[in-house]
Protein backbone atom coordinates (compact mmCIF):
# COMPACT_ATOMS: atom_id res chain seq x y z
CA UNK A 1 0.00 0.00 0.00
CA UNK A 2 1.21 3.76 -0.88
CA UNK A 3 1.81 5.96 1.78
CA UNK A 4 -0.78 8.05 2.67
CA UNK A 5 -0.17 11.73 1.55
CA UNK A 6 1.64 13.83 4.17
CA UNK A 7 -0.51 16.90 4.84
CA UNK A 8 1.70 20.08 4.66
CA UNK A 9 1.63 23.34 7.67
CA UNK A 10 -1.29 25.01 6.51
CA UNK A 11 -1.55 29.03 6.26
CA UNK A 12 -5.06 30.00 7.01
CA UNK A 13 -7.70 27.69 4.62
CA UNK A 14 -4.68 27.66 2.03
CA UNK A 15 -3.50 23.89 2.81
CA UNK A 16 -1.20 21.60 0.77
CA UNK A 17 -1.22 17.80 0.04
CA UNK A 18 2.43 16.13 -0.28
CA UNK A 19 2.41 13.19 -2.46
CA UNK A 20 6.09 13.10 -2.56
CA UNK A 21 6.39 10.06 -0.04
CA UNK A 22 4.29 8.39 -2.50
CA UNK A 23 7.18 8.78 -4.76
CA UNK A 24 10.01 8.12 -2.65
CA UNK A 25 8.90 5.05 -1.62
CA UNK A 26 7.98 3.67 -5.58
CA UNK A 27 11.97 5.57 -6.26
CA UNK A 28 13.60 3.51 -3.69
CA UNK A 29 12.14 0.00 -4.98
CA UNK A 30 12.38 1.01 -9.01
CA UNK A 31 15.77 2.73 -9.14
CA UNK A 32 17.25 -0.56 -10.58
CA UNK A 33 15.21 -2.17 -12.13
CA UNK A 34 14.81 -2.03 -16.23
CA UNK A 35 13.42 1.28 -17.57
CA UNK A 36 10.14 -0.54 -19.05
CA UNK A 37 9.54 -1.77 -15.10
CA UNK A 38 9.95 1.81 -13.76
CA UNK A 39 7.51 3.24 -16.06
CA UNK A 40 4.96 0.65 -15.55
CA UNK A 41 5.54 0.77 -11.50
CA UNK A 42 5.51 4.22 -11.56
CA UNK A 43 2.03 3.73 -13.59
CA UNK A 44 0.79 1.48 -10.92
CA UNK A 45 2.19 3.20 -7.58
CA UNK A 46 2.64 6.73 -8.07
CA UNK A 47 -0.61 7.43 -10.37
CA UNK A 48 -2.46 4.58 -9.26
CA UNK A 49 -2.64 5.79 -5.65
CA UNK A 50 -3.57 9.46 -6.76
CA UNK A 51 -5.34 8.67 -9.77
CA UNK A 52 -7.53 12.15 -9.96
CA UNK A 53 -4.40 14.24 -9.50
CA UNK A 54 -2.50 12.47 -12.04
CA UNK A 55 -5.38 12.44 -14.93
CA UNK A 56 -4.86 16.46 -14.24
CA UNK A 57 -1.07 16.20 -14.67
CA UNK A 58 -0.82 14.70 -17.72
CA UNK A 59 -4.04 15.53 -19.39
CA UNK A 60 -3.43 17.27 -22.82
CA UNK A 61 -0.02 16.27 -23.06
CA UNK A 62 1.54 16.16 -26.51
CA UNK A 63 3.32 12.88 -26.46
CA UNK A 64 2.06 9.12 -24.94
CA UNK A 65 2.66 9.08 -20.99
CA UNK A 66 4.85 6.20 -20.82
CA UNK A 67 7.22 8.27 -22.98
CA UNK A 68 7.18 10.94 -20.87
CA UNK A 69 7.28 9.46 -17.73
CA UNK A 70 10.23 7.13 -19.30
CA UNK A 71 11.91 10.16 -20.50
CA UNK A 72 11.41 12.15 -17.21
CA UNK A 73 13.15 8.62 -15.02
CA UNK A 74 16.03 8.66 -17.60
CA UNK A 75 16.96 12.09 -15.45
CA UNK A 76 16.55 11.05 -12.15
CA UNK A 77 19.88 9.83 -10.92
CA UNK A 78 21.10 13.79 -11.73
CA UNK A 79 18.66 15.03 -9.91
CA UNK A 80 17.86 12.65 -7.07
CA UNK A 81 19.26 14.86 -4.64
CA UNK A 82 17.97 18.82 -5.56
CA UNK A 83 14.51 16.81 -5.48
CA UNK A 84 14.91 15.05 -2.29
CA UNK A 85 15.97 19.03 -0.92
CA UNK A 86 12.85 20.59 -2.35
CA UNK A 87 10.84 17.51 -1.40
CA UNK A 88 12.11 17.70 2.21
CA UNK A 89 11.64 22.10 2.27
CA UNK A 90 9.01 23.18 0.56
CA UNK A 91 6.08 21.69 2.50
CA UNK A 92 7.26 24.73 5.25
CA UNK A 93 8.26 26.67 2.37
CA UNK A 94 4.35 26.95 0.95
CA UNK A 95 3.16 28.60 4.14
CA UNK A 96 5.72 31.00 4.17
CA UNK A 97 5.72 31.80 0.30
CA UNK A 98 1.44 32.33 0.73
CA UNK A 99 2.18 34.52 3.95
CA UNK A 100 4.14 36.82 1.65
CA UNK A 101 1.71 37.04 -0.61
CA UNK A 102 -1.18 37.94 1.35
CA UNK A 103 0.82 40.55 2.42
CA UNK A 104 0.39 42.08 -1.23
CA UNK A 105 -3.22 40.53 -2.26
CA UNK A 106 -5.20 40.45 1.43
CA UNK A 107 -8.21 39.57 0.26
CA UNK A 108 -6.59 36.25 -1.27
CA UNK A 109 -9.06 33.17 -0.04
CA UNK A 110 -6.68 30.04 -1.59
CA UNK A 111 -9.57 27.40 -1.01
CA UNK A 112 -7.77 25.76 -4.23
CA UNK A 113 -6.08 22.62 -3.65
CA UNK A 114 -2.61 22.37 -3.76
CA UNK A 115 -0.20 19.40 -5.10
CA UNK A 116 3.44 18.74 -4.22
CA UNK A 117 4.09 16.14 -6.52
CA UNK A 118 6.36 14.80 -9.04
CA UNK A 119 4.93 15.98 -12.40
CA UNK A 120 7.31 13.55 -15.04
CA UNK A 121 8.51 16.65 -16.93
CA UNK A 122 5.12 18.33 -17.17
CA UNK A 123 5.11 21.74 -15.76
CA UNK A 124 7.06 23.22 -12.85
CA UNK A 125 3.91 24.98 -11.48
CA UNK A 126 0.46 24.74 -13.18
CA UNK A 127 -3.44 25.10 -12.18
CA UNK A 128 -5.04 22.10 -13.10
CA UNK A 129 -8.53 20.28 -13.34
CA UNK A 130 -8.59 17.16 -10.52
CA UNK A 131 -12.31 15.32 -9.82
CA UNK A 132 -14.05 18.68 -11.63
CA UNK A 133 -12.44 21.19 -9.40
CA UNK A 134 -9.29 23.53 -9.88
CA UNK A 135 -6.31 23.07 -8.33
CA UNK A 136 -2.62 24.09 -7.86
CA UNK A 137 0.33 21.73 -8.41
CA UNK A 138 3.89 22.34 -8.00
CA UNK A 139 6.11 19.52 -9.58
CA UNK A 140 9.68 19.72 -7.82
CA UNK A 141 11.43 17.87 -10.57
CA UNK A 142 10.83 20.76 -12.71
CA UNK A 143 11.62 22.96 -10.50
CA UNK A 144 14.97 21.20 -9.24
CA UNK A 145 15.92 20.28 -13.24
CA UNK A 146 15.56 24.75 -14.20
CA UNK A 147 16.80 25.27 -10.52
CA UNK A 148 14.69 27.96 -10.55
CA UNK A 149 14.27 30.80 -7.72
CA UNK A 150 11.08 29.60 -5.58
CA UNK A 151 9.91 33.16 -4.69
CA UNK A 152 8.56 34.30 -7.97
CA UNK A 153 7.46 30.73 -8.87
CA UNK A 154 4.95 30.59 -6.02
CA UNK A 155 4.27 34.03 -6.70
CA UNK A 156 3.22 33.27 -10.42
CA UNK A 157 1.24 30.35 -8.90
CA UNK A 158 -0.07 31.94 -6.36
CA UNK A 159 -1.50 35.13 -8.48
CA UNK A 160 -3.31 32.47 -10.73
CA UNK A 161 -5.16 31.47 -8.04
CA UNK A 162 -5.89 34.35 -6.57
CA UNK A 163 -6.58 36.10 -9.91
CA UNK A 164 -9.41 33.36 -10.81
CA UNK A 165 -10.94 34.28 -7.26
CA UNK A 166 -11.00 38.08 -8.21
CA UNK A 167 -12.39 36.99 -12.10
CA UNK A 168 -14.57 33.95 -11.90
CA UNK A 169 -15.81 33.74 -14.97
CA UNK A 170 -13.16 34.75 -17.09
CA UNK A 171 -13.36 33.87 -21.07
CA UNK A 172 -11.08 31.17 -22.52
CA UNK A 173 -9.89 33.94 -25.08
CA UNK A 174 -6.32 34.24 -26.47
CA UNK A 175 -6.33 37.75 -25.01
CA UNK A 176 -7.11 36.65 -21.79
CA UNK A 177 -4.41 34.39 -21.78
CA UNK A 178 -1.91 37.12 -22.69
CA UNK A 179 -3.30 39.48 -20.22
CA UNK A 180 -3.36 36.57 -17.56
CA UNK A 181 0.24 35.29 -18.35
CA UNK A 182 1.87 38.44 -18.42
CA UNK A 183 0.17 39.77 -15.42
CA UNK A 184 1.02 36.55 -13.47
CA UNK A 185 4.80 37.71 -14.63
CA UNK A 186 4.53 41.03 -13.49
CA UNK A 187 3.54 40.19 -10.32
CA UNK A 188 6.17 37.62 -9.86
CA UNK A 189 8.40 40.36 -10.53
CA UNK A 190 6.60 43.34 -8.73
CA UNK A 191 7.07 41.14 -4.99
CA UNK A 192 10.45 39.53 -6.18
CA UNK A 193 12.07 43.29 -7.14
CA UNK A 194 16.00 41.30 -6.63
CA UNK A 195 14.53 38.32 -8.73
CA UNK A 196 14.09 37.76 -12.14
CA UNK A 197 10.22 37.17 -12.74
CA UNK A 198 8.81 33.75 -13.08
CA UNK A 199 8.53 32.27 -16.23
CA UNK A 200 9.49 34.51 -19.23
CA UNK A 201 11.53 33.37 -21.91
CA UNK A 202 14.96 35.36 -23.13
CA UNK A 203 13.77 38.66 -24.88
CA UNK A 204 16.09 38.80 -27.30
CA UNK A 205 14.75 36.26 -29.99
CA UNK A 206 11.30 37.26 -28.75
CA UNK A 207 12.81 41.31 -29.74
CA UNK A 208 13.88 39.80 -32.89
CA UNK A 209 10.62 37.98 -34.15
CA UNK A 210 8.46 41.00 -32.60
CA UNK A 211 7.19 42.16 -35.64
CA UNK A 212 5.73 38.91 -36.91
CA UNK A 213 4.66 37.65 -33.31
CA UNK A 214 2.43 40.85 -32.83
CA UNK A 215 0.78 41.22 -35.76
CA UNK A 216 0.08 37.24 -35.05
CA UNK A 217 -1.27 38.17 -31.35
CA UNK A 218 -3.69 40.63 -33.18
CA UNK A 219 -5.28 38.04 -35.45
CA UNK A 220 -5.41 35.72 -32.95
CA UNK A 221 -7.31 38.32 -30.10
CA UNK A 222 -10.66 36.62 -29.77
CA UNK A 223 -9.59 33.03 -30.46
CA UNK A 224 -10.84 30.51 -28.74
CA UNK A 225 -8.51 27.73 -30.69
CA UNK A 226 -6.30 25.74 -28.66
CA UNK A 227 -4.12 25.90 -31.78
CA UNK A 228 -4.10 29.59 -31.76
CA UNK A 229 -2.97 29.41 -28.00
CA UNK A 230 -0.01 26.41 -28.15
CA UNK A 231 2.69 28.58 -29.74
CA UNK A 232 2.48 31.63 -28.05
CA UNK A 233 2.49 29.86 -24.44
CA UNK A 234 3.86 26.78 -24.35
CA UNK A 235 7.43 25.12 -25.04
CA UNK A 236 8.21 23.28 -28.37
CA UNK A 237 8.30 23.55 -31.87
CA UNK A 238 5.19 25.39 -33.19
CA UNK A 239 4.14 25.92 -36.71
CA UNK A 240 4.44 29.81 -36.68
CA UNK A 241 8.67 29.43 -36.28
CA UNK A 242 8.04 32.02 -33.21
CA UNK A 243 10.26 31.81 -29.85
CA UNK A 244 8.85 29.74 -27.25
CA UNK A 245 6.14 30.97 -24.70
CA UNK A 246 6.58 34.46 -26.54
CA UNK A 247 2.86 35.38 -25.54
CA UNK A 248 4.47 35.67 -21.93
CA UNK A 249 6.61 38.79 -22.95
CA UNK A 250 3.96 40.81 -24.55
CA UNK A 251 1.52 40.23 -21.59
CA UNK A 252 4.57 40.89 -18.89
CA UNK A 253 4.95 44.02 -21.01
CA UNK A 254 1.04 45.76 -21.63
CA UNK A 255 0.62 44.76 -17.98
CA UNK A 256 4.02 46.81 -16.59
CA UNK A 257 2.47 49.41 -18.83
CA UNK A 258 -0.77 49.07 -17.04
CA UNK A 259 0.94 48.74 -13.57
CA UNK A 260 2.64 52.29 -13.96
CA UNK A 261 -0.93 54.06 -13.06
CA UNK A 262 -2.78 50.90 -11.52
CA UNK A 263 -1.77 49.10 -8.14
CA UNK A 264 -1.40 45.11 -8.29
CA UNK A 265 -4.94 45.07 -6.52
CA UNK A 266 -6.51 47.11 -9.21
CA UNK A 267 -5.04 45.19 -11.67
CA UNK A 268 -6.19 41.96 -10.96
CA UNK A 269 -9.58 43.10 -10.92
CA UNK A 270 -9.71 44.31 -14.16
CA UNK A 271 -13.07 42.71 -16.23
CA UNK A 272 -12.94 41.24 -19.20
CA UNK A 273 -14.24 43.99 -21.85
CA UNK A 274 -11.39 46.54 -20.36
CA UNK A 275 -8.49 44.06 -20.72
CA UNK A 276 -9.49 43.35 -23.98
CA UNK A 277 -9.04 47.20 -25.03
CA UNK A 278 -5.73 47.44 -22.62
CA UNK A 279 -4.51 44.15 -24.87
CA UNK A 280 -5.26 45.44 -28.40
CA UNK A 281 -3.78 49.25 -27.38
CA UNK A 282 -0.70 47.56 -26.10
CA UNK A 283 0.21 45.47 -29.26
CA UNK A 284 -1.36 48.35 -31.16
CA UNK A 285 1.96 50.10 -29.49
CA UNK A 286 4.18 47.44 -30.10
CA UNK A 287 3.12 47.62 -33.67
CA UNK A 288 3.61 51.14 -34.56
CA UNK A 289 7.25 51.25 -32.58
CA UNK A 290 8.16 48.54 -34.48
CA UNK A 291 7.89 49.59 -38.09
Amino acid sequence: MPDPPRPAPAAGPCAATDLMPTFWKYWDAARKLPRDEQIRLFQERVMGAHAAVYAGVFSNVPKPIPQIVGDSLDTMPALEADIRGLSASLSDELPRQIARFREAFPKFRCDTAVYLLYSAGAFDGATRDVSGKDALMFGLDVIAKLKEPLSPLFAHELFHVYHAERIPKAPEVFYWNLWEEGLASYVSQKLNPDETACCLPPSPPVDAALPKIVAGALERLDSEKPEDYRPYFLGGENALDIPQRSGYVLGYRIAAEAGRTRSLEELADLQPADVRKLVEAGLRRMQTETR
